[in-house]
């Protein structure tokens, strides 16, 4: 069996510590709807013993060298010195010691995050990095990277800190800050990276207490200090009927003197929020012309917010429960937070409209992209589900369809009128420049076992149009859960070279000897996602490389991991280039 040999060397167990972590964080992420590839890498310093290295490193790619990191103490003495915190003051000696050794550890983390992040090709990524832990002679700190669009794609406030406390600014953040914690603490046991999982909560539970912390922060953004568990209020809130009608309404999060909001019925004795019944009465009373307001702690009367909110501020949040089980968390009419039944996750149900506009530049020769980006954004503010159909000859469409729709007078409709209409049964049909043609359109088309029997209609309907093979048509369906469709799905358009690239990297890697196994497989994972644009020939070169790769671990380790063959799609043509 081929010996482990670890050169930058910490403790016995540190590369797979490291690789569990990979995995487990990765599962995390991604039970919240965030894909950002995260990589995690260990940085330790030594505190003592004679080693050959002042500074090792644990990484997956040979990214970093020791020397990457020569000045991070330095920029972490400075920032440390820079620090307002430096001059809190302690009246106990070993109190203020120890919060002061913590200060300077989290400098040195804030400054390996900014060391690496101004790497070389580290432009993409954003680096998180936690307290160092003592592991053996090294002081280690857990490093977290991820990419940096992902980040972007995620909605989230723009606060950190509020009087001194830490606010976690999205799911994803508070996602992030448990799981570094838990990594952490994993530090701590003895030769981490053997016998248990390092994320030992499960994902479901590290999710849990991260949204805990999220609504903590919230709640510390509108000026209430002593809220707790609002999470799991809501939760309950949301699941509790009113006389057999699942629950809906608002519930504003502001402080009672919040000059932004309009007080209309003030409570003379405020309710508190644990009383969940009288809560989830007084929510039926909310509607248009008034939201339920709570401090945090009680509910105080309705009212509206006021028109010069000033945004920047962050110190309103709204939840709004919109059906059994089902609530979100919003700011300034952005949703920060979906939960369903219990589950937190980032929200998903927002309108793809890069693939929209993509998608729609490869079926139609010449459209309006702002027309029928007002188009689709109007139909989206449907109360129960709406259908938004382009199609490349909508004129004839509209008349082919016309026994079961309305025809209308080919115009530009007011997006007001567009989400009016969405009340209406069926689909409203437009052309490419936005025009509309039809409206209360119910698509036709033949079953071919397609669709899905888990969703309602107006997708079906529209799979089963788009399957009989109408003129180049887009549909944006809009279903009542809240979920967005836009068909028809189309792997996206990617650069030749790159799949050249991500195939001949592969096999290079996997014909080495000996190979690097964990390189091999993070380059086996590109080559899964191009899979769609695969030849009959890469498929056989990179299937035989992966053959040949296993076959020498079976003969050295004495293991064999099994992966599916590599198969060409043959709905794949030049189109998809870009």
């Amino acid at each position: 069996m081929a010996e482990r040999y670890i050169e930058q060397f910490m403790w016995g167990f540190q590369d797979i510590f490291r690789s569990g972590l990979d995995i487990e964080s990765d599962l995390v992420l991604k039970s919240i709807d965030f894909t950002g590839n995260p990589k995690t890498i260990l940085v330790g310093f030594q505190a003592a013993g004679p080693h050959k290295f002042s500074i090792c490193i644990e990484q997956g790619d040979e990214l970093f060298a020791p020397s990457d990191l020569a000045d991070v103490k330095k920029l972490a003495i400075q920032k440390y010195r820079d620090n307002p915190e430096i001059q809190a003051l302690n009246t106990d000696r070993r109190t203020h010691e120890m919060r002061q050794r913590s200060l300077l550890n989290r400098m040195r983390a804030e400054a390996l995050e900014e060391t690496l992040g101004s790497k070389p090709g580290q432009e993409s990524r954003v680096f998180f990095a936690a307290n160092s832990v003592r592991v053996g002679d090294y002081e280690v700190h857990v490093i977290i990277s991820v990419e940096k669009l992902a980040i972007a794609a995620v909605p989230q406030i723009k606060s950190t800190v509020r009087d001194r406390l830490t606010i976690q600014p999205s799911l994803f953040h508070a996602v992030m800050m448990r799981i570094l914690d838990l990594a952490t603490r994993h530090l701590y046991l003895p030769d981490p990276g053997t016998g248990l999982e390092i994320l030992d909560t499960g994902s479901g539970e590290v999710v849990r207490t991260a949204t805990e912390s999220l609504m903590s922060g919230i709640l510390y953004c509108t000026g209430c200090w002593s809220g707790s568990n609002v999470d799991s209020l809501m939760n309950s809130l949301s699941a509790l009927p009113y006389e057999g009608r699942a629950g809906s309404g608002r519930l504003v999060f502001a402080k009672s003197d919040n000059p932004a909001v309009d007080v209309a019925v003030k409570l003379q004795s405020p309710v508190h929020l644990r009383n969940k019944l009288a809560v989830r009465k007084i929510l039926e009373a909310s509607g248009p012309r008034a939201d339920v307001l709570s401090d945090g702690q009680k509910v105080y009367g309705l009212g509206l917010l006021s028109s010069d909110y000033d945004p920047e501020t962050e110190s309103i949040f709204v939840v709004t429960f919109t059906s059994r089980g089902v609530w979100e968390l919003s700011h300034a009419g952005v949703v920060l937070l979906a939960v369903k039944d219990g589950t937190p996750s980032l929200p998903t149900h927002v309108l793809d409209e890069d693939y929209l506009i993509d998608l729609a530049d490869r079926l139609f020769p010449e459209l309006d992209k702002p027309a029928l980006l007002t188009a689709a954004r109007a139909a989206g503010q449907h109360r129960h589900g709406a259908m938004l159909v382009i199609s490349a000859d909508a004129a004839n469409e509209a008349r082919r369809l016309s026994p079961q729709s309305w025809s209308v007078e080919p115009s530009h409709l007011a997006s007001e009128l567009i989400t009016q209409l969405t009340d209406m049964d069926g689909a409203v049909l437009v052309d490419p420049s936005g025009r509309c043609h039809a409206i209360g359109v119910i698509l036709d088309g033949t079953a071919r076992g397609e669709g899905d029997p888990a969703r309602g209609s107006r997708l079906n309907n529209a799979v089963r149009y788009l399957g009989s093979e109408p003129p180049p048509t887009i549909v944006v369906v809009y279903s009542a859960d809240g979920g967005i469709d836009i068909l028809p799905r189309l792997s996206p358009r990617v650069r030749e070279a790159n799949v050249t690239e991500a195939v001949q990297s592969f096999i290079a890697l996997a014909t080495s000897r000996p190979p690097n196994f964990e390189k091999a497989y993070n380059a086996w994972d590109i080559v899964k996602s191009f899979e769609f644009y695969l030849t009959q020939a890469q498929c056989d070169a990179l299937n035989d490389a992966l053959n040949g790769l296993e076959d020498w671990r079976m003969e050295n380790n004495d293991i064999r991991m099994e992966q599916p063959a590599l198969k060409p799609n043959s709905a794949m043509n030049a189109a998809y280039w870009l």
